[in-house]
């Protein structure tokens, strides 16, 4: 093989190669844009995220999703919302108590509200400790007989007694890793690090990617029509 050859190889793998690298930049920098401006996509979906079963009436169901909680009464054929005072968002756990079938409980990103009467009437269950932060994230929600209850947050662990009167720490967050390194990525991948500065730093970076892209590929096109010449 002549080095001229070699020269033309080698030309036309750094075209391929480049293309491909190319598409994946080009939607790095579609993906990186439009999670600034969710909003552009439409309105968001809504899915399921808890469900449990009324274990006093056959066929009653409640979900909790992004919105609030839901009800059926015909096994999840149809839906109904519950109307709550203030409803919680991001409803990621419903329980039945285990002591008593009318008392149930529902989990939010940042409110846990109970009913003692299967879910009709909803009232705010205040999470109260030592050393409770403000804003604090409610990730998942357990209840064991006796009335306890047991509140995974994002900094540690609350045991509640007395169905959720008083709470204390159970763990606390220098039991596990000091730092999200998911959060952070996420939050350096969209800017967020930097806050409203840091998404209109993305937003130019996204859109300098796609020019960038697109330029090459026209280049790119041009190139490979000059070498087949």
């Amino acid at each position: 093989m002549t080095g001229k050859q070699m020269k033309s190889g080698l030309r036309r793998s750094h075209r391929w190669v480049g293309g491909v690298a190319a598409v994946f930049i080009l939607l790095a920098g579609i993906s990186g844009f439009l999670l600034q401006h969710p909003s552009w996509l439409g309105p968001a979906a809504n899915p399921t995220l808890a469900v449990a079963a009324d274990p006093l009436v056959p066929g009653r169901l409640l979900r909790g999703n992004h919105w609030g909680v839901e009800e059926s009464t015909d096994d999840g054929r149809t839906w109904r919302e519950v109307n709550m005072l203030a409803a919680p968002t991001d409803v990621v756990r419903v329980i039945f108590s285990p002591d008593d079938p009318l008392l149930v409980y529902a989990l939010g990103r940042y409110i846990l509200v109970g009913s003692q009467d299967g879910g009709r009437i909803w009232r705010d269950i205040p999470v109260r400790a030592k050393g409770f932060p403000p804003d604090l994230t409610y990730l998942d929600l357990g209840a064991a007989p006796g009335g306890f209850l047991y509140l995974l947050t994002g900094n540690g662990l609350l045991a509640g007694s007395d169905e959720g009167r008083s709470w204390e720490w159970r763990s606390s967050p220098d039991d596990g890793p000091s730092r999200d390194w998911r959060r952070l990525i996420h939050d350096l991948h969209t800017g967020q690090v930097l806050g409203a500065t840091g998404r209109r730093i993305t937003d130019i970076g996204a859109l300098a990617l796609l020019f960038i892209t697109v330029t090459g590929l026209v280049l790119l096109r041009r190139n490979g029509k000059t070498f087949r010449q």
